[in-house]
């Protein structure tokens, strides 16, 4: 089956775009160590959060303000079963309003990690923003596909 060189070089070229894309998003995703997360950063009062994590065994602390450690006698809001990774909800309090920081820390060891978390009066209705990477596969998909259908609109004129 032959197919027009038009129609080969959109294909190619959205063919690269998508390749691209991937790329961008998997490079993005690649990390290592002890790591934390809070999903979503924002949440209302009575609204749940999840805190995962990349290790098991964790003690996790939630604490106010931006940065902040826990203190030296603290005890963990949770604790998790020992493995290879760990996730637990929550539900937002009254008592949590503000910006938070929230710790999952692996007693004994050097293996901690923190996220944000704010916690507001009233119901989120923010919607997250596309981060860098998603936008740049975006602009590089669109630009694959401006391209051919230049090339289609170019084949066109020297065929007629």
């Amino acid at each position: 089956m032959t197919h027009s060189r038009p129609v080969r070089q959109l294909a190619t070229a959205v063919a690269i775009g998508l390749a691209t894309s991937v790329l961008a998003a998997t490079s993005a995703l690649a990390a290592g160590g002890c790591t934390v997360t809070v999903q979503p950063h924002s949440v209302p009062v009575g609204g749940q959060f999840t805190v995962s994590g990349n290790f098991g065994g964790a003690s996790i602390f939630i604490v106010k303000g931006v940065n902040t450690s826990p203190s030296e006698n603290a005890q963990p809001n949770a604790t998790t079963p020992l493995g290879s990774s760990f996730s637990v909800t929550f539900t937002a309090e009254a008592s949590d309003i503000g910006q938070l920081t929230v710790w999952g820390l692996l007693p004994a060891s050097e293996c901690g990690d923190s996220d944000q978390l704010t916690v507001t009066a009233s119901p989120n209705t923010a919607t997250a923003q596309p981060g860098p990477m998603v936008s740049l596969g975006f602009m590089v998909l669109l630009l694959a596909v401006a391209l051919g259908l230049f090339g289609l609109a170019v084949g066109r004129r020297r065929v007629h």
